[in-house]
């Protein structure tokens, strides 16, 4: 497990400042953070901190009823989802045949997994289905390099 990395994108991933400011301006790094600091040991025991760019905090966020599941006897749980990892999301929708995302594969594509959020990230979807154009294909090309 020591060894094994993130896929690397199949998308030119050459710096593009404006999708990363799109990407914060929108709110979307209020959960998906760029940058985790982790605290890392080798194989002889030595420690080290660093700093991984998973875009997530790991945390649980209320989505909002849109996004809640049922139990097993059909009564509604909470919509308290961990932030998914955007890294790697480049790799997946360009390798996998037919890839699906949120905890429940109802979407079947970035976008359409934006437009999914509701609850704690109502207002990040409000400000990206204002965003229209070259604005919005910047964000999408920008999210296929991570």
């Amino acid at each position: 497990m020591r060894t094994l990395t993130v896929p690397p994108s199949p998308v030119s991933a050459r710096p593009d400042a404006a999708g990363a400011a799109l990407f914060a301006t929108l709110g979307c790094t209020g959960c998906h953070k760029p940058e985790l600091p982790v605290e890392l040991t080798d194989a002889a025991g030595t420690e080290a901190t660093a700093v991984i760019a998973p875009y997530t905090d790991l945390r649980l966020h209320d989505l909002g009823t849109g996004m809640a599941d049922e139990n097993a006897a059909g009564e509604k749980v909470p919509s308290r989802w961990r932030t998914a990892p955007l890294w790697g999301l480049g790799y997946r929708t360009r390798t996998e045949g037919h890839p699906t995302f949120l905890h429940d594969g109802r979407a079947r594509s970035p976008e359409e997994a934006i437009l999914w959020h509701s609850g704690e990230a109502a207002q990040a979807r409000r400000s990206f289905m204002e965003l229209w154009g070259q604005p919005r294909e910047r964000l999408l090309r920008w999210l296929e390099t991570l």
